[in-house]
């Protein structure tokens, strides 16, 4: 076209760019070139262009290549049947993205089965000190297992020996058990539960992440247990442990540590007590109203006998 790319700054700028972003994407300069200005700007622009495609195609691989482990490879097959499932039966597209939306979120959950499974294949010392780390932050927060460590804490202090007893919190923590709620789900309390992630609406209250409820789980008296209701907001994952493998783990350990079945007697004779005096003091309260109901009724019967016609 007979430009001349010395005669004006920003040609010269372009040729530059042009020189700058061959050598960087190493395109490389070929046989043949671009002669002009305007033949320089487009090959300049579709370098870019095909640098940046192939920097993102090349990322995408090497985090494909690096995922590659048994978890994610029984997520996405997970993942594949889930679609075929929507497809098949021609569910609605909300309850689809819904599932969707639960089983990607829900991918975390595997962690825990590994941690589970990790466990077992450690030394019965290493195992004790690994399962005090992972669960004494919502240990604390239920009265009896703080009690439990306060006493293991003063058997240290006397150096007295405490693998037996951390190993005791080994065997709760290998009954604990994992599941999964998906956002705007309810459910009642039947078990003690930990949250591990998300958001939940506990009667009156939020929970958020370490949040403990039901340690009440333990009493005998299904009437005496407090019921809490449980509002999903958003996905969340729960730790349960049940009654029955609680008291498993207490009896199995009842030679070796007493001491945790002598505090989880005292908590539950105690929150008896208080919740059955709570109990009949309601029952009182309400039959001394239905009594001064009747006797309103009575006395109004009496100011208004009936007429005799």
């Amino acid at each position: 076209f007979g430009i001349v790319a010395r005669d004006s700054a920003w040609r010269v700028y372009v040729t530059s760019f042009y020189f700058c972003s061959y050598t960087l994407t190493s395109v490389g300069y070929g046989d043949l070139g671009p002669k002009n200005i305007l033949e320089r700007a487009f090959c300049t622009g579709m370098v870019l262009t095909a640098g940046i495609c192939w920097a993102y195609i090349l990322g995408q691989v090497c985090a494909i290549v690096t995922d590659i482990t048994e978890e994610s490879i029984a997520w996405r097959k997970k993942m594949f049947q889930l679609n075929t499932l929507t497809q098949e039966h021609r569910l609605p597209g909300s309850l689809g993205t819904r599932l969707r939306s639960y089983f990607v979120q829900n991918r975390t959950q595997s962690l825990f089965m590994t941690q589970q499974k990790l466990l077992q294949d450690m030394s019965p010392q290493l195992q004790a000190e690994v399962c005090t780390e992972l669960n004494l932050r919502w240990m604390n927060k239920v009265s009896f297992f703080r009690d439990f460590s306060l006493h293991i804490a003063s058997l240290e202090d006397q150096e007295i020996h405490t693998l037996q007893h951390r190993l005791c919190i080994a065997d709760i923590s290998r009954q604990l058990k994992c599941t999964a709620f998906a956002q705007a789900e309810s459910f009642e309390t039947e078990h003690l539960y930990i949250l591990s992630r998300g958001l939940v609406a506990l009667n009156h209250r939020v929970g958020f992440d370490g949040a403990v409820w039901g340690e009440d789980f333990v009493l005998h008296d299904r009437h005496l247990i407090q019921p809490v209701s449980c509002y999903a907001l958003t996905y969340i994952e729960v730790l349960f442990l049940t009654r029955d493998s609680f008291l498993e783990v207490i009896e199995h350990r009842r030679h070796n540590v007493p001491e945790l079945a002598q505090i989880v007697r005292r908590y539950c004779v105690r929150m008896a007590v208080r919740r059955g005096v709570m109990a009949e003091a309601r029952r009182r309260l309400r039959l001394r109203e239905e009594m001064a109901e009747e006797s309103v009724r009575s006395m109004d019967t009496l100011r208004d006998p009936p007429t005799v016609t």
